[in-house]
Order: C-alpha cells, then structure tokens, then sequence
C-alpha cells in the first residue's frame, strides 16, 4: 500500500444516518403485516439490498410470499422511506463530513462515494454535497449487493484510481466486506466489536487523524525534532525519542548503533539479577539493527560522509524517523527510516527502511537481530540460540533466573525491491545480507517487523508465538498496521490532549510529558506498573516507586481510569510481598517496598549510593524507614475511587490494602502515655536528606489518611456488601484491630503550623539543624556528584532539603490548611530545597497556583515539563548512573497544568475549579472523567466554560469561588 490516492464514503450511517428513516419504514410495514420488527432485527439489513432487505424482515415475521407481491410491499416500504428522506436537510449530515470532504480536496485527494442505495441522488441533492465528490456509483448503477465490492471497484474505477490506492468508509459489516474484497483498506465507522474485519474502527469522523489518510507528519505541535548528529548524546537522544507501548520500550537510538550508544528494547515485569549485582529489567536482543555499505563502504568511512541528518518524533502517532543523507564521490545516498512499537498488538515493533542512491553501485544491507545487549548490572541473557524458522529469525534467550525471552524478525521488501540475501551468524547476533544491485535514483528498502514473546506471557513456545505475530502482521502491511497504531493513538489525545493558547513551548512540553505518560502506560495488565524511569532502560533497577500513586495517578484518574485501576491492581497483586516485608522487619500488616519489582519485594538494598571519595558503598535507609509509602498506595486507591466511584476496587483487592497498612502504621506506631497520643519515629520522608528522624509532617499526615479511609471502607463494604465484609474481617482477624485504629486515628500526632509564621516543621528538630543558604552549602562541595544524604552527607546538618517534603503534604491536604500556611511555607522551604530529584519541582508549582501565584508557579512547570527533551537533569547520583525519562515529572507536570494553573480539583461528588492562569496563557482547555462522566473545559482570562457529554447519565456539581451549578448530561455551565 502507498499513498492514499481515492476516499470513498457508504451513504447510509456514514455522510448522513438515513438508516433511521429505513427502519421506521420496514418497521410500519411488519406492522401492517402483523408482527414486529425491533432494532436488532434491524442490524441484519445494513449494507444489503432492497429486495434481500424484505426478504430478510419476511424472514423474521415468518411469512411467505409471491415475486409479485415482494415487489409491491418493497415499493410500499421504498415510498414511505422517500417520504422522509425528502425533509431532510444539510443540518442531519454527520459531524465532521463537510470538514473531512473540504480537507480532501484540499489536499487533492479524490473523493467518491459507493451506496447500493437507489435513491442516493435524490439524499446527497437534499444534503446539498453533491458537488463535493468525484464520482458517485449507488444502486442504480451496479447490480450485485455488498459484500460483493462491485459498488467500490466501479466507484475506483471512475475516480481513475487503483483500488489498493483506495480507503474506504463503512458503517456495515456487508460494505466492510466489500471493501476487503475490492482489495481496499475498511475504516468501520461504529462498533470495533461488530465490524471486526474493518482495518480500523473510528466512532465518527471527528475522531479520524486526518494525517494518517495523507501520509503527512503532525503538526508542529506534536513533533520533535532535531537537526545534525551530536555524537556526544547518545543517552539524551535516546531517551527523547523513546516509544513504547506498556509493555516495552525501545529508546531513541538509530537503526545502526549497538550497545556503546545505549540501544535497549527494556521489557516491562521480567526481571533478573546476575551475582550480587542489582535485579533489574532484562533488555531484549535488538530487532531493528541495520547498517549498509555501498560499494564496499561503510558510513563514517572516509569515502563515505555523513552531510545530513535529522531525527523526529511525532508524538501525536507514535513513530520514531529518521532520515540521513551521506555523500559518496559527490553523490549522495539517503537512508530513511520510520518505527513504531505498537499499541494495538503490544508484542510488535514495526520498521519501514529505504535506501536511495545518488549512482549506481553494489548496496548491501545486514538487518536482523543483535543479541549484544547493554546492560547496566547484566549480562542477564545466559544463553542465545538463534536459528532460521518459517523464514523468519528467531533468537530465544534464557535468563539467568531461568525466564525466556524470544525476538522473531520477519522482513518483506519494499514494491520494486529485488534482492538476493544470505542468513549470517555473528556471534550472539543473526542477520539477514541483503545485496542489491542499484539503481541511480532508484529507492530500496524494506518492511520489519519484530515480535517479542517471554515466559511472563504464559506461554511454553515462545518462538511459536513470534513467529506467528509476525506472520499476522506481514499479512496485515504496514500501511494498517502504521494506520491502526496511529488512529489509536488519536484516541488517545482525545481523551487526554491539553490545548494552551499564548504559550507554545509550553503546549509542546505538556504534551510530550502525556505521551511519555502514555508511552509506559500498563493498558494492556494489571500485573505491571510504571516504573520511575517508564521504560526507558534500566535505571533505579525498573522499580516502581510511590512516584507513581502520587505523581502519575491523577492523569489517568482523570482521563484512563481503566489505566489507573490497573495500577491500582498491581499493588493489589504484590499484597503479599508487602505483607511479607512488614514481618521481616518484625510488623504486622503490609510495608509496601520502596522499589517494587513483579512480585512486591523490595528490590531496595540498604547501600544504594557509593561514597565518592572513598568508592565504597554507603548504607541509606530508603528501604527501611520510607515508610509512607503504604500510605502512598493507599491514597491512591482512595483517590481512584473518588475520581471514579468506582467502589469495586475495594472488592477486588483494594480494601484488603488499605486495611493491611493502616495495620502496619498502629504496629510501627509509638503511643506516648505522658501526651496521650501517638508519634511516628525513626522514618526517613520523601526528603531523603535527613533520614531516621521522627514525626515527619508528611509521614504522619498520610498514616492519618490512611487510617480515616480505612474507617470509611469498612463501613463502605459493611453496607455494600455485609458477606463480601464478614469474609475479609474473617480472612484478615481483622475485628480486633478496627477500635484500635479508631483510637490510632484520634490520637496520632500531627504537626500543625506555628502561631507566629504558619511554619510547619518537616520533622522534630528541624528547626534547630543550622540554616545555611543553598549556595554556601554548595560552595562546601569537594568533588561534583558527591551525595549530599547518608551518614555524612554535607546537607545532613542543616535545613536543606533534597526535595519539596512540608509543600508535597500542603498540596495533597490543601483544605486543611490557609493560604497564609501555604505561601510561608512555600517561601520559606523552597530556598532551602537543593533540587536533587525532580519530583519537587512540579509541587512547588502546584503548591504556588494554589496560593494564587501562578507567575511564581511557571518556572517550576517549565522545568518539569521540559527537562527529558532538555536534558537539565542529574544523571549520576554519587558514580551511580539514573538516567532516562522520568514519568513522575511527566505527571507532575500534567498535575502543574490541570490540577495548577486550571485549578481542577475534586471532592466527594463534587469537582471545584480555581484557575490560576499564567500572565503569557491566554487560554487552556481539555476534557476529563469524573465519576464516569465525560466533560470539557475552557478557561480563559474572563470566564470558566464546562460542557457535559450528551452520552453522559448523571449530573455532576461544579463549584467555583462560591458559587455552585449542577451541570446536567448535555449541557453547558459558565462561571465569570
């Protein structure tokens, strides 16, 4: 397939819904005849004939008539069907028909349309569209019904167009059919679930890419690019032009660099650990390595020079190009290539490679897999076997904890591509040696595409299931295979995409913080999560940390709530590990690991950083005392279900959760007789800096969270579900801890704002640890990446900070606290803070918006929303490398925009908005979910417009200031 040349459109259900007007006229006549016919009878007569139509319906009524007969009744039917149709007018047209008509021809594509209807002049001259298409063919001038694709090829052949240069729009299993047959691409407008042979499903027109028909990148809005080829930013590069799809992520790197240029396919759940070395994600063999030589020459060589290059990433379809232009004896040869790791079939990656040479000579191309894996603690592939099979390369792999992992390569070439090829054996890699005698001018090139199976996917034959994907999918071609990816990362942004008017980088960077957001996603299990680093390679040892229940959660609460009841689920999952950690340590209840790998133990060692100036490993007690991260998770899961209402959550895991740690919080609680109440010692809070200190404002805020939606869970389930309540207290011997955590809830320590400046203390002393200025502490500094933290850390003494600790509890708990609190903290922590993650950044800024101060607020989003593509981040902690994409950014920059600067915030039943818009923002708006209700919103300098989905079932209050306005399924609400 190639360029799309020809769009021809079904009438009925696709430009206009005149199916309506058939059903009420076939259901009048079963009324005559004595017998009704209900919309599912309905269903069967879409894409078929009049006459096959009545003999359907007779069908149904189970009566039997002559020709004759058959004919008066369908003339009958056909007259009560012209009476309606001729009232109807330009407003019934289907939403965006006349702006997708006008786009073609914009674009000089040609537009037809094929109806077996015969009355379809008489509708287009009514709809007023008839001069919009090239060439309409309808019942009058063929004689065979759909599936038959006579319709679509009569229809092709007046537009002067080939029909495999042909798509095609239907709304009927009959006419998707007759499209397939005619050898044209089927995009079904309707139901995925019933048009199943469509190459893509779309609801209506105005969820269509247009960009996918043409061919043509996205707007500037959506792409990133970069120009020459700065050799000495392999790992940046890498990371900004990263793609996955939850199930793995191949980063940013070009089709003919290896593991010294940090290549890496990192698997999302498979683990492993080699010697004492940490356990982390396994990298897969590469599939997509190429390179090629012309004329015995080698790219960089001295006859051949690279004089070109650039690199993209359009985020809005989720492909990676390239396109490179070498110079030989002063012609040139250009490589071009475009990738994508599919989110339709998660195990895929798809590659199209072309290669055009400015004379004529010998081109090789060596293109297969490249078992010479980096790794950052590896080797973990033990054994490779690589083989040929069903004419694809297969490389099955063994970790060292024993798993598998297969990588099958089937390539096909390109039209026009005639080439003789060899099988090679290189060590731990297999290739393909492609030799072509070329042309000048003439390009060359191939389709790939990559499948990876491992023993996590619940099977024995992995290479069995490669090769089969890839059978599947060269059936399928790449251009459906790149057109159905695409159309579903348009679905996508229409639930999720940000709109800032005034402010293009800004729109930019807001947007590649959502595709990487995206990009790691788990949509396809609930046994994965997102790691700290996506998965982008494998830093911080692929764990999940609590940066996803308070940084990446409230995206997908708002706008993938099934994504987010994944990730809810995972920690449902690693229950038991969690359980498990809390009785090492010698509690009851469940101590959530600090990094989380598949099974929920703590992949955290107790020396984490190395001492710069002795190279010895320091003890930190992350793992430990960090131990709001139960909290974490349990706030997640109240979160999801006050976002959601979804209260089936508790039942599937999540009660147990909540439970569990609120447990583990009254076993690690310290009651304090003298004071009658209850502290929290010897923790460490997300300021890592200072560890082992006591009553941190953050640690116990959330343990008393915890402990108030534990309370309200049980009575949700008592009454929900008395047996579903009675089984769990049961099953847990629960009963002898719910007065417990009553007294617990009542009596836990919490430290509240001073009298005289509303500071809070991050923990018991703080104060009185010397209060040096950032930049004289700095100034201490003896060797660049020493690390501040540990036993003799240089921050450790004093009130720096590494990042935002009080200010994450002000935004989490805002209500409880008065403006005035918020902006003296605000002022007062965040000149101490050193910056050394990048999680505090987006707090300082939401935290900021909250206190109405959204020009303080901005620098703190821009920094966050754009450091993966600038690269203003640590990448070594002490000699320890952390590099990669870091989607706690990525949600906190969504969280800065959405929850910040528009001022989204959520209660029970209720959404409040309090926009705090940036000078230079003249506008923004979006869509979200709340308790299963679809809506957006525009917020601009002047007024606040919310608009209610038409398919939405329940009212839903809005509140802004002090004003309150119930918005109703449909309609509109306005605040001044």
């Amino acid at each position: 397939m190639g360029v799309i040349k020809a769009v021809i459109f079904d009438l009925d259900g696709v430009i206009v819904d005149t199916a309506k007007y058939h059903y009420l006229a076939w259901k009048k006549l079963a009324g005559e005849l004595g017998f009704e016919f209900s919309a599912e009878h309905n269903e069967r007569l879409k894409g078929v004939s009049r006459m096959r139509s009545l003999e359907i319906v007779l069908e149904v009524g189970g009566i039997e008539i002559s020709d004759s007969r058959k004919l008066e009744l369908a003339d009958k039917k056909n007259q009560w069907y012209l009476d309606y149709i001729n009232k109807i007018t330009p407003e019934e047209l289907l939403p965006d028909v006349i702006k997708l008509l006008n786009w073609l021809r914009g674009k000089k594509i040609k537009a037809g349309l094929g109806s077996a209807s015969r009355n379809t002049m008489r509708i287009l001259e009514r709809l007023k569209i008839s001069e919009l298409f090239d060439a309409i063919v309808d019942g009058n001038l063929v004689a065979s019904a759909k599936p038959d694709p006579e319709v679509f090829i009569e229809c092709a052949g007046r537009l002067g167009v080939e029909p495999e240069f042909c798509v095609v729009f239907e709304d009927a299993v009959a006419g998707v059919q007759a499209a397939k047959n005619a050898g044209m691409i089927a995009v079904g407008i309707g139901n995925s679930k019933t048009l199943i042979q469509a190459d893509v499903v779309i609801t209506d027109f105005t969820h269509l890419n247009y960009d996918l028909i043409s061919g043509e990148k996205s707007s500037a809005g959506y792409l990133l690019e970069e120009a020459g080829d700065d050799k000495d930013l392999p790992e940046l590069n890498g990371t900004r032009f990263f793609t996955g799809n939850g199930y793995m992520g191949y980063r940013g790197t070009l089709e003919e660099d290896g593991s010294d240029k940090l290549v890496a396919n990192t698997l999302a759940g498979l683990y492993d650990k080699v010697g004492d070395a940490w356990r982390e994600p396994v990298n897969a063999p590469n599939g997509l390595h190429t390179t090629f030589l012309f004329n015995d020459s080698r790219p960089g060589s001295d006859i051949l020079n690279k004089a070109s290059h650039l690199q993209r990433l359009d985020i809005r379809q989720g492909l990676h190009s390239r396109r490179t232009v070498y110079v030989c004896h002063g012609k040139e040869i250009i490589i071009t290539a475009e990738r994508f790791v599919s989110i339709e079939n998660v195990h895929l990656i798809v590659m199209k490679y072309t290669v055009t040479c400015g004379e004529s000579g010998k081109l090789v191309i060596r293109t297969g897999i490249d078992g010479n894996v980096w790794d950052i603690n590896g080797p973990h592939l033990k054994t490779i076997d690589l083989k040929t099979e069903s004419g694809q390369l297969i490389a099955s792999c063994m970790t060292t904890e024993g798993a598998s992992v297969c990588v099958g390569e089937w390539v096909g070439p390109l039209e026009g591509t005639e080439w003789k090829s060899l099988v090679v054996i290189d060590g731990k890699s297999i290739y393909r040696e492609i030799t072509i005698s070329a042309e000048q001018g003439k390009e060359y090139g191939f389709y790939k595409t990559v499948s990876v199976f491992t023993s996590n996917d619940g099977m024995i034959d992995t290479a069995g299931a490669a090769i089969e994907n890839n059978r599947r999918a060269g059936m399928a071609g790449y251009f459906n295979l790149r057109l159905r990816h695409g159309q579903l990362w348009q679905e996508r942004w229409l639930l999720s995409d940000i709109e800032i008017d005034g402010d293009d980088r800004a729109q930019f960077f807001l947007r590649y913080s959502i595709y990487l957001l995206l990009s790691a996603a788990p949509e396809h299990s609930d046994n994965i999560s997102i790691p700290a680093r996506g998965l982008s390679g494998q830093t911080y040892k692929g764990a999940i940390f609590w940066d996803t229940e308070i940084f990446m959660m409230p995206f997908f609460n708002f706008n993938f709530p099934s994504i987010a009841k994944n990730i809810i689920k995972y920690r449902c999952r690693t229950l038991n590990g969690a359980i498990k950690k809390a009785s090492e340590y010698g509690y009851r209840g469940a101590y959530y690991a600090w990094e989380s790998q598949e099974t929920g133990d703590d992949a955290c060692t107790y020396f984490n950083v190395n001492d710069v100036f002795s190279g010895r490993p320091m003890r930190t007690y992350f793992r430990d005392k960090q131990i709001h991260i139960s909290a974490d998770v349990a706030y997640s899961i109240w979160q999801y279900y006050i976002s959601t209402g979804d209260d089936s959550i508790f039942y599937e895991g999540g009660a147990e959760v909540v439970l569990e740690t609120a447990r583990f919080y009254y076993s690690w609680a310290y009651f304090k007789k003298d004071k009658d109440r209850y502290e929290i010692l010897d923790v460490t809070g997300p300021d890592e800096y200072h560890e082992r200190v006591s009553n941190n404002a953050f640690t116990n805020i959330m343990i008393r969270h915890n402990l108030e939606i534990a309370i309200k869970i049980l009575d949700i389930i008592k009454h929900g579900n008395p047996g579903y309540y009675n089984e769990l207290i049961k099953k847990m011997d629960f009963e002898k801890d719910i007065e417990p955590l009553r007294e617990m809830y009542n009596k836990l320590y919490i430290p509240s704002p001073r009298k005289q400046d509303g500071l809070v203390e991050q923990f018991d002393g703080y104060f009185k640890l010397e209060d040096v200025p950032l930049d004289d502490l700095k100034k201490r500094i003896k060797i660049r990446d020493e690390y501040l933290g540990g036993g003799n850390g240089l921050a450790v003494t004093t009130q720096i900070i590494k990042q935002a600790d009080v200010a994450v509890m002000l935004h989490l708990f805002s209500d409880f606290f008065s403006q005035d609190v918020k902006k003296a903290n605000w002022d007062y922590y965040e000149k101490r803070t050193e910056h050394g993650s990048t999680l505090g950044a987006s707090i300082y800024s939401l935290l900021a918006c909250k206190t109405g101060e959204p020009e303080k607020a901005y620098p703190f989003f821009m920094k966050t929303a754009s450091l993966d593509i600038t690269g203003d981040y640590k990448r070594y902690v002490g000699d320890l490398y952390i590099g990669g994409t870091h989607q706690a950014a990525n949600g906190g920059a969504w969280m800065s925009a959405v929850l910040g600067f528009a001022g989204l915030s959520f209660g029970e039943g209720y959404v409040r908005v309090e926009p705090a818009l940036p000078e230079k923002w003249e506008r923004i708006s979006f869509g979200f979910r709340f308790r299963g209700q679809s809506y957006f919103i525009e917020i601009n300098k002047k007024k606040i417009i919310l608009k209610g989905s038409g398919e939405n079932t329940a009212p839903v209050i809005f509140k802004s200031g002090v004003k309150s306005i119930e918005c109703l399924p449909g309609n509109t609400v306005e605040f001044d």
